[in-house]
């Protein structure tokens, strides 16, 4: 990923455990804890799931993959206050198109 990434925005993606590894290439390669970059993912309504039955499962996928790309982080208490960090400088958000 050539220059500086200030924004990643994901739709589309299932979120499973087998993107993991295209995920933390991704995380390692814009320095996620250290860096400013900001992530973005968007979920749209489908079948006879309401709005909040949506957001709620994307909010689990992302906590699932978030908190296991924060295993293999070096320092271990990093990993497990990534999202916290994240949420706190503003650089995670789960919105609806």
């Amino acid at each position: 990923m050539p220059g500086d990434v200030s924004l990643i925005k994901f739709f589309g993606h299932s979120l499973s455990s087998a993107d993991y590894s295209y995920f933390q290439a991704i995380f390692d390669a814009v320095d996620l804890y250290g860096g400013d970059t900001c992530l973005a993912f968007y979920y749209r309504r489908y079948a006879n799931k309401s709005d909040l039955e949506v957001r709620t499962d994307m909010m689990k996928r992302v906590t699932d993959l978030l908190s296991i790309y924060g295993e293999t982080l070096d320092n271990i208490d990093h990993g497990n206050n990534l999202i916290h960090k994240l949420l706190l400088e503003g650089r995670l958000s789960i919105e609806s198109i």
